[in-house]
């Protein structure tokens, strides 16, 4: 099984990422893109096999999607497992923090979360099994790349996940949109799981 991804960033960020498997890059021979030189560099060192191909190709290969003249057949995204998370930031010698996501359904709006959650040094992310938009190549690129970085667990069931965090001393939050106190201000001294959803 492999996923294509598409786009300059979520396939350079799975490049420096280091978390997939390439089989294959694919570039335009139009490369009109500016930024793609990066790109090419990395895949050469990493010994990424490169092919150059028509623009009618990526029409084919991806339809109306944004592709910026870049693909790639990498390995299926890795997902880890809760502890993963929890031991990451014990690692960085850090509390542990987690954004837990239920229903999320939209692709463009888990990308932006991933984004946002990444930017603010969250560990890492639980997504519910059910009720929950698949880690796509759409995903990625939603996410400017950054989901190539994100640990993300999915779970069967989200609220025995949320129990074995507390388990872990962790505190669960909700997000609220009429709140006085902006998360990213919030000084928290233990560690916490904020939900949305």
């Amino acid at each position: 099984m492999s996923d294509l991804l598409y786009g300059i960033h979520p396939v350079y960020e799975a490049l420096v990422g280091g978390r997939r498997t390439f089989k294959k890059l694919y570039v335009s021979k139009k490369r009109e893109t500016k930024g793609i030189e990066g790109l090419l560099e990395r895949a050469v060192v990493q010994r990424v096999p490169i092919q150059y191909r028509d623009p009618d190709y990526f029409k084919s290969l991806l339809g109306g999607s944004v592709h910026q003249g870049v693909a790639a057949r990498v390995g299926l995204y890795p997902l880890v497992d809760i502890g993963a998370i929890v031991r990451k930031a014990k690692t960085d010698n850090e509390l542990p923090i987690v954004l837990a996501l239920d229903g999320i359904v939209d692709p463009q709006n888990l990308g932006s979360l991933i984004r946002t959650a990444l930017a603010m040094g969250i560990h890492g992310i639980i997504l519910a099994k059910d009720r929950s938009a698949p880690l796509s190549p759409s995903v990625s690129k939603a996410s400017a790349g950054a989901m190539e970085h994100a640990l993300i667990a999915r779970v069967p069931n989200l609220v025995a996940a949320l129990k074995q965090l507390k388990k872990e001393g962790l505190w669960t939050v909700g997000a609220h949109a009429d709140s006085s106190q902006r998360v990213d201000k919030a000084d928290f001294d233990v560690g916490l799981v904020l939900v949305i959803g």
